[in-house]
């Protein structure tokens, strides 16, 4: 049966409890006896025995809880320093990165404007959103990016992306290699 399901049974026992109680109580204080007397005292003591139950049950369910949630806050707080860390580790390569893209983008001899769409090409932004972010017309977005691909032998925006990312995943024994491959100058090397 499910820890809330007993917490929930536990707690109407409690409160059915104690109505008949105070009704035993009310009942008396009235001068009616329903109950012969050691029965009704029998009946409140063992009331008492269980609201002290109860009330030891909580406090170690309510303890339990707290170091359920101490456990939390901790793992929480070790994922973040872990991730804290991947970032700070990784951020020496990815800047080796960022800067060998701008030197691959300097030997294709792109501009500084038909760089700045490869690398959000490279980002994966729309012709259109990177229009909006350039402030110009999607036309002169879609002439750059051809710009791009002519310079650096490749044909499309997927060949592009894995022009600098086939390098960052080992694929073991296998690897692709287009044909065109072979016409390409400049190869970037990780």
């Amino acid at each position: 049966m499910p820890r809330r399901m007993i917490v929930v049974l536990g707690l109407a026992g409690l409160l059915t409890l104690a109505v008949v109680m105070t009704a035993l109580d009310a009942a008396k204080d009235a001068g009616e006896t329903v109950l012969p007397g050691p029965v009704s005292d029998f009946l409140d003591r063992l009331g008492m025995l269980a609201m002290m139950f109860a009330a030891a049950s909580l406090v170690l369910f309510l303890s339990r809880l707290r170091e359920r949630t101490e456990d939390l806050e901790t793992a929480i707080a070790r994922a973040a320093r872990e991730g804290q860390d991947w970032r700070d580790r990784s951020r020496r390569f990815l800047d080796g990165l960022s800067r060998a893209i701008e030197a691959q983008f300097a030997a294709w001899n792109l501009t500084p404007a038909e760089a700045d769409v490869a690398g959000l090409l490279l980002k994966g932004a729309s012709l259109r959103e990177i229009a909006g972010v350039r402030r110009t017309s999607e036309a002169t977005i879609r002439q750059q990016a051809q710009n791009v691909y002519r310079k650096s032998g490749l044909a499309s925006r997927s060949e592009l992306s894995a022009y600098f990312l086939e390098d960052l995943f080992a694929l073991g024994e296998a690897t692709f290699q287009p044909e065109a491959d072979a016409d390409r100058t400049g190869r970037f090397e990780a």
